[in-house]
């Protein structure tokens, strides 16, 4: 596990450096790693530059007095125990850019820091985001979020949600897979950022799958209905989906193209139950499987074992006795060496 860690106030003049073409290239990839990472975000960000564009067109056609200025900005930070006030400079020649930087920085704070549930920049206080992160060989389940919802969150996969929903809707992200059991609340329908999907959900369960370097983004849906968009795109019927039980929403994340399907997969969750159902599955698929929901390596030795199919069910079995039943059932030879299986067949003499 891993928390990520911001601060519940926006650091404003940074925001306003970059604004006004003055921060640093580190600077610069903060503030927009920061608005990347929850739409609540990208519309502080939004509504900031829109403020700082009608400050300067404002200036622009009045005579700027500094000392004036100050005056004003001084006399209302002072009524806002929040925001700490910069003190000016006693050169009278201080450039007008640095000026309207620092006032932006306090009349952005003024203007928009009355929404306390705003997410901040990274490097200073409480943590208000946690982020669970899973290895190569970890499926953590029980993931409890705020709002009661449950995540089972499988091998190599990151979720990140916040410490409290807030707002009219409850949003988390994903990268990898993961099972989601949601609460029910009609009022405030839960959003999920899945690569280049966003899929939306008022209560139900459903398997996203999310992976970086996969193709495609698919979501299987278990119980209720879920809304698949491509992220930011939800208006556009060409990619707005919703899947009832038992289908899947597949998005291209090449082409951003959302295909619905039947679910064929029987194994979909098969990582968070260990409940395997092969019917007529060809053993490649069968071993594919175990690959992923046991974190084992199996090898077929001879190819022509690819063309064996299995119809089999099991029930939370160990991967040794899985193996054991496809080694009688196909009166194949089974050995393991460095933690790595090879299927192969009898030698006749």
């Amino acid at each position: 596990m891993k928390t990520l860690h911001d601060i519940e106030h926006i650091n404003w003049e940074l925001l306003a450096k970059y604004l006004c073409d003055e921060a640093s290239d580190s600077e610069r990839q903060e503030v927009e790693t920061w608005a990347g990472q929850s739409g609540t975000n990208t519309a502080t960000l939004k509504k900031s530059r829109e403020l700082m564009q009608k400050a300067a067109l404002w200036y622009e056609t009045r005579h700027f007095d500094t000392q004036t200025a100050w005056n004003q900005i001084t006399r209302r930070t002072e009524a806002s125990p929040a925001i700490i006030p910069l003190q000016p400079t006693p050169d009278k020649g201080i450039a007008f850019r640095r000026l309207l930087r620092v006032a932006a920085s306090l009349l952005l704070a003024i203007t928009l820091g009355t929404a306390g549930y705003f997410i901040g920049f990274r490097q200073h206080k409480p943590a208000v985001f946690t982020e669970v992160i899973t290895n190569d060989n970890q499926v953590v389940a029980g993931i409890t979020l705020p709002d009661g919802s449950v995540v089972t969150l499988n091998r190599n996969s990151a979720l990140t949600y916040p410490k409290t929903f807030s707002g009219n809707i409850r949003e988390v992200s994903i990268t990898g897979e993961a099972f989601f059991e949601v609460s029910p609340d009609a009022e405030r329908p839960f959003v999920i950022k899945a690569g280049s999907a966003e899929i939306k959900v008022l209560g139900t369960s459903f398997n996203v799958s999310a992976y970086p370097e996969a193709e495609s983004v698919d979501v299987v849906v278990e119980t209720g209905k879920v809304q698949v968009s491509c992220n930011g795109k939800s208006e556009n019927t060409a990619c707005n989906l919703i899947l009832t039980p038992g289908e899947r929403g597949t998005l291209s994340n090449k082409e951003l193209i959302l295909v619905k399907s039947v679910n064929a997969d029987l194994n979909t969750s098969a990582w968070k139950t260990r409940q395997l159902v092969f019917e007529e599955t060809p053993l490649t698929d069968v071993i594919s499987v175990l690959e992923k929901v046991y974190f084992v390596n199996i090898q077929l030795a001879d190819p022509a074992l690819r063309d064996l199919v299995l119809t089999a069910n099991f029930n939370n079995q160990p991967v040794d006795f899985i193996l054991d039943v496809i080694r009688l059932t196909f009166s194949l030879e089974l050995t393991s060496m460095n933690g790595q299986y090879y299927l192969t067949g009898k030698k006749t003499s």
